[in-house]
């Protein structure tokens, strides 16, 4: 399985990749409901309580507080994506962060040398 973490404003975003049909997410139990997207592929979600139901892309799943749940690929190459507010230690949402990685205008995507080059460029 292979990850990708992603957040902005006070939404947060996980990337998830199963590369084969069988494997899984070993599960896992959240403090607040939250829902997952998925993108490609189909998956089988299994609740703590013996619940199972099949899922096939594109549709969202939606996963309810305080149930330990585990997340089977169906298909090769199944994508999907964990989607949840970021939230303080006392549970209230929070606001105005986010990951200047995913974001094209930020100063985290140029490059080392950028500002070097524009003084050059600008003669400062």
């Amino acid at each position: 399985m292979q990850h990708e973490l992603c957040y902005f404003g006070n939404i947060w975003v996980r990337q998830n990749s199963l590369s084969r049909s069988g494997d899984a997410h070993e599960g896992h139990t959240h403090h607040f409901d939250h829902v997952t997207l998925l993108a490609k592929g189909s998956v089988k979600v299994e609740m703590e309580d013996g619940t199972l139901k099949e899922f096939k892309a594109p549709t969202f799943i939606v996963i309810r507080k305080e149930n330990h749940h585990k997340i089977t690929a169906l298909e090769d190459d199944t994508l999907y994506y964990c989607v949840f507010a970021l939230r303080n230690i006392n549970g209230e949402v929070v606001e105005d962060i986010f990951g200047e990685q995913h974001d094209p205008n930020s100063a985290g995507m140029i490059e080392d040398d950028y500002w070097v080059k524009v003084k050059t460029i600008q003669n400062i």
